[in-house]
């Protein structure tokens, strides 16, 4: 156990980007966007993730890496969704609304919530790096895997007391699912000798192996143990923040 009381020492060794490949921890914003495929594409569109990722990245190029963030979208396709609960009246007109307890009539909006969290390991390979780039950039790759949660949230919009769509009946509503599952992102990491300037941008996939944590579909009647493929196709952009020890310029 000798090694713990020597990684501090490690970790601020004074050290320079400019000119040799280094280790360092960093801290970056990240904007994912999503194409949803298979089961998820018949529940949402475009998805997106505002999160971030902490990382420690070694010499030799490798990083392992903790990312997570909210997912939200604004487009649900869900095929029949409430229908079994709008008034029989207005959907026969092409309407689809409720009644709330003071007679107002509303449409509820419908938006995709939730949120994934992934460990993944990763290489920057500096040798596909980019001209009068520095030995630290270059193309990287990454596996990981992680877990996904997502729902439908139901705004009342602004509408009055509803039971119908509130409290514990509101939960056989929202869909709420999750599940473990698997990712995989190609790209390129860029840090700058001053500093100033990190950044990644990359190509994304997940496969996401979950289930209805409901068991039940109030809105149908019906009970929802079916496994779902909930995969997507998309990018991701970040900003990266280095956290080490700078040598001192000559």
């Amino acid at each position: 156990m000798r090694w713990l009381g020597a990684l501090p020492l490690l970790l601020w060794t004074q050290q320079s980007i400019r000119d040799s490949a280094i280790h360092f921890f960093l801290a970056s914003v990240v904007y994912s966007g999503y194409i949803p495929q298979y089961d998820l594409a018949q529940r949402f569109g475009y998805s997106s993730v505002i999160g971030g990722e902490m990382a420690y990245k070694l010499r030799g190029g490798g990083y392992i890496a903790l990312q997570g963030g909210g997912l939200i979208g604004d487009k649900i396709v869900e095929e029949g969704f409430l229908e079994g609960l709008y008034l029989p009246s207005f959907q026969k007109a092409g309407i689809l609304a409720f009644v709330d307890e003071n007679g107002k009539v509303f449409t509820p909006n419908f938006r995709q919530r939730g949120w994934l969290a992934s460990l993944r390991i990763g290489k920057i390979l500096s040798s596909l790096r980019l001209p009068r780039h520095n030995p630290n950039c270059g193309i990287y790759i990454e596996l990981g895997a992680g877990y996904l949660s997502h729902r439908i949230l139901i705004d009342k919009a602004r509408s009055e007391r509803l039971p119908l769509l509130e409290g514990e009946y509101l939960k056989g509503l929202d869909r709420l699912t999750g599940g473990g599952g698997f990712i995989q992102s190609i790209g390129y990491r860029f840090f700058s000798n001053n500093g100033l300037i990190n950044f990644l941008i990359g190509a994304e996939a997940g496969q996401y192996f979950t289930r209805s944590l409901r068991g039940y579909l109030y809105d149908k009647a019906l009970p929802d143990r079916n496994r779902r493929r909930d995969f997507w196709i998309g990018f991701r952009v970040g900003w990266s923040l280095l956290i080490y020890e700078k040598a001192q310029l000559e």
